[in-house]
């Protein structure tokens, strides 16, 4: 884990200079069985696409380029403008930690319809311990997909509980808003209860910078330690969910 995260952390920080090739492509959604998740593509060669089979694109720049067959053309003939870095972090990302559109599909799991904003995406899913990467320009949301209307959730950033606040869970959402009465702080680490003598979910903070796209967003959680965060932003992506 520690590999992937530096490597990463330099594709988007350290400059990787674009090389002056065609503009690389990585797939981030196929129901091609020819083509795997994570594979880099030369946008200015010409690609084919049956009847019935799609692919779901990034680009260097973190465009997303979505093609559906029957298909035969250059995805994108484009010279690179972009950061090549980019399409590298997400390749890497998809196939050390992805897997497989399987692997990717059971993030999805029971969701139903698309909540706004995607609080299952963007939160903190207080049941599920790790790292949570939060965007500067929405609210902080905390998602509890098991939720029970009324139950009483305690979050604290103390080992024992006594402070923080209690949350009622509002009825029929699956989500709140991050708690008033609580600071939220970058890569504080908290702690959620939900029952008397819990020992808790501990969930770590992470406030991210101002990024331009999603695909952006994905590299960087990924780089800073939430992972399965940003794999669940490649899957929404992929089925034009965000």
């Amino acid at each position: 884990m520690r590999v992937i995260q530096a490597i990463l952390v330099l594709a988007l920080f350290g400059g990787w200079a674009a090389s002056g090739r065609a503009a690389e492509l990585v797939v981030i959604a196929s129901d091609d069985p020819s083509v795997a998740l994570g594979t880099k593509i030369d946008g200015s060669k010409p690609i084919a696409i049956a009847a019935g089979a799609s692919l779901v694109l990034v680009s260097s720049t973190g465009r997303t380029i979505k093609l559906a067959g029957p298909y035969s053309g250059m995805p994108d003939p484009s010279a690179a403008g972009g950061d090549d870095g980019l399409v590298d972090s997400l390749s890497q990302l998809i196939k050390e930690e992805g897997g497989s559109s399987t692997t990717l599909a059971v993030f999805r799991g029971g969701l139903g319809k698309t909540p706004i904003g995607r609080p299952d995406i963007w939160g903190v899913d207080i049941a599920r311990e790790g790292s949570y990467c939060l965007r500067p320009d929405r609210p902080a949301m905390l998602w509890w997909y098991a939720a029970r209307p009324g139950a009483v959730v305690k979050l604290s950033d103390d080992e024992d509980g006594s402070g923080g606040a209690r949350i009622r869970w509002p009825q029929s959402k699956k989500y709140t808003p991050w708690p008033d009465t609580l600071a939220l702080s970058d890569g504080a680490t908290y702690v959620a209860r939900f029952r008397s003598g819990d020992t808790g979910t501990p969930l770590k903070a992470v406030l991210m910078p101002a990024l331009d796209t999603d695909a952006h967003r994905a590299a960087w959680m990924a780089g800073h330690g939430c992972t399965q965060q940003a794999l669940r932003v490649l899957d929404a992506m992929g089925q034009d969910e965000l």
